[in-house]
């Protein structure tokens, strides 16, 4: 997964199904980049959190990613 196509994901969910593009979505892929960038606290609550949630911060892109191609469906690819 590209970064970049994370982000085209985040905007067209943003753009064409405002009701599927979730605030708390875009937190957790904050925290999720601040975790792999090393910008967390050890102590946060935010790293903590993810730490419970996910062994490592790719297996949290991971699902983050898996749940925006749920929501944005099967026509969210450009050609």
């Amino acid at each position: 997964m590209k970064y970049l196509d994370f982000l085209w994901a985040l905007d067209f969910l943003y753009r064409h199904y405002p009701k599927y593009h979730s605030n708390e979505l875009l937190i957790l892929a904050d925290d999720i980049f601040k975790w792999m960038g090393g910008e967390l606290a050890e102590d946060s609550s935010a790293l903590v959190y993810l730490k419970t949630c996910f062994n490592s911060p790719h297996e949290a892109l991971s699902a983050v990613w898996k749940e925006i191609l749920l929501l944005a469906g099967p026509f969210s690819r450009p050609n």
